[in-house]
């Protein structure tokens, strides 16, 4: 397979990386299979290769290999099974990914890759999805138990929504709302209200609209009746640093569709997956009393309506007219909150100073050695804010690293801001030039003295 090109050779990679990180441990068999994969024989992937391939999350790496011609897509997929079984045994975790990895590229299948979400959806958690009241999902209903029974003997929770909703409403208002109320003190009777009612009234599509789609970004819009298993996790290095210090975590997820015979497509699924599996996967039992439940995805769920944020388009906002909140984020809507951005003074004025020269220029200069005059009125601007935000004295030096990346985390694990990444600051380095620099224009940006 030496004829592949640089770019598919860079998906294998990725898709070799997360195959051995799949199960937590790193076998000195793995690793010996892996450097016969990237050897010349084999794939051919070099230092810099493996790089890259770190910068690009599974979804992409898969879309590029869909593009190459069958017979070497079968045989990829043969080599990646042989490395799930390098260490002589293919672990649940393992084999959904080569499940996975199988039916997107000899399938029909999808694959998504979102940025992990605070709220947790645990691996092996096959969820029905549907945007409208289907056969389908009229079928599932009436063969719940079976397909639920199917699929836990090999160890994937199948989730239901109506069934969750009927776990929730069978609780009973009272016990319900206190619940609630015991988990988040702080909500008035309205939002617990709110909370009720959405637990104890939420439908398929709505879960994929107002859930999936608006809070995890997860874009199932369109999509026809399908299975959704939850993959895996994998860390991507961010793309725009020049070392391996910083990393983000994705969530993958497989969306398989379904016919009519629902029985028969789980039957399918369940004895591909479970061919993949050494031994016996581990069984699992439902949980089927009027209780508030919260572990699985009943916690998933309670997190997604009491916690998650609709993601919305947003300005970033320096107020400068009050001590407290001087960065947060604004719907471009003028609807939901602020979402404030908490950083110290020093990384404050950085920030200011990285999105304020970005609209100005080419970004925040960041080479080695500034000429004096320019890096003096650097430092000027800089500790203007520096004082007014911190009322410290004045600072000598701007440039830290160690703070460039506690902003970039800060920004990463905000939630409800869809365009994020325009605000995010990228290193761009060119011969000897080097800067800091966040895309957003400036219509995205808002200063107020």
């Amino acid at each position: 397979m030496q004829q592949l090109k640089r770019d598919e050779r860079i998906a294998i990679a990725r898709i070799i990386i997360d195959l051995i990180e799949a199960d937590f441990v790193i076998e000195a068999g793995e690793m010996a299979f892996f450097e016969r994969a990237i050897s010349k024989e084999w794939f051919n992937i070099t230092d810099k290769m493996l790089v890259e391939a770190k910068k690009i999350d599974l979804a992409k790496a898969l879309d590029e290999l869909k593009e190459i011609d069958i017979e070497r897509r079968k045989a990829l997929v043969q080599t990646l099974r042989q490395l799930s079984v390098s260490d002589e045994e293919c672990v649940p975790s393992e084999a959904i990914l080569i499940y996975a990895i199988e039916q997107v590229l000899l399938g029909s299948a999808n694959i998504y890759s979102i940025p992990k979400p605070d709220i947790e959806v645990a691996n092996l958690t096959a969820i029905y999805v549907e945007n409208e009241a289907t056969a389908v999902g009229e079928n599932i209903s009436r063969s719940l138990r079976k397909i639920t029974d199917d699929l836990h003997c090999v160890g994937l929770e199948f989730v239901y929504i109506p069934t969750i909703v009927d776990d929730f409403r069978g609780m009973g208002e009272e016990y319900l709302r206190k619940s609630v109320k015991y988990k988040i003190p702080s909500s008035s009777e309205e939002r617990v209200a709110e909370i009720c009612e959405k637990l104890c009234g939420l439908t398929t599509a709505q879960f994929c609209r107002d859930l999936l789609y608006k809070k995890l970004r997860l874009n199932l819009i369109d999509c026809r009746p399908s299975l959704l298993l939850k993959i895996n996790d994998s860390d991507i290095i961010d793309r725009h640093d020049t070392e391996e210090n910083y990393r983000l975590r994705f969530s993958n997820f497989l969306q398989i569709e379904l016919g009519e015979d629902v029985e028969q497509d789980i039957r399918a699924i369940v004895a591909r997956y479970s061919s993949l599996v050494s031994g016996e996967p581990r069984q699992m039992q439902p949980q089927r009393e009027a209780k508030f439940i919260y572990e699985g995805f009943h916690r998933s769920l309670f997190d997604l309506i009491a916690y998650g944020r609709e993601s919305h388009e947003c300005r970033l906002v320096f107020d400068f007219r009050t001590p407290r909140n001087v960065i947060y984020f604004e719907s471009m809507e003028g609807e939901a909150e602020r979402i404030p951005l908490k950083l110290n003074p020093q990384e404050t004025s950085l920030y200011y100073m990285m999105v304020k020269h970005s609209l100005e220029g080419e970004g925040l200069d960041w080479r080695e050695d500034i000429p004096a005059e320019e890096k003096a009125k650097i430092m000027r601007e800089y500790n203007e804010v520096y004082y007014r935000v911190g009322h410290a004295n004045r600072a000598f030096e701007y440039k830290d690293r160690t703070q460039v990346h506690h902003i970039k985390s800060r920004l990463r694990v905000l939630n409800g801001i869809a365009n994020i990444d325009m605000f995010i600051p990228e290193h761009l380095r060119s011969g000897s030039d080097s800067s800091y620099r966040v895309r957003c224009g400036g219509r995205y940006v808002a200063f107020r003295f």
